[in-house]
């Protein structure tokens, strides 16, 4: 499969920078919906980035962040389940 490096690089700061917004919002649907914006991308441009671990840590704050506030146990939740 070829790999689209100048699509990474376009692409990889805006879902960089919609993460961060996401986090921000403090909302879980917020952070899921931009991993899984994030995660078609790169299966799209055929490979995934060096940091991809912080859009999974960043999910898996948020499953547990939820999971707290509505006193459920935490899902465990990867990246590649999405």
């Amino acid at each position: 499969m070829f790999i689209d490096y100048a699509r990474m690089k376009r692409t990889y700061p805006k879902h960089k920078a919609a993460l961060t917004r996401a986090k921000k919002t403090g909302r879980y649907s917020a952070v899921l919906a931009a991993c899984i914006d994030a995660v078609r991308e790169w299966d799209a441009i055929g490979a995934w980035p060096d940091a991809w671990a912080t859009w999974n840590i960043a999910l898996g704050d948020a499953a547990t962040k939820k999971a707290y506030a509505t006193g459920t146990m935490p899902a465990i939740i990867h990246l590649d389940q999405i």
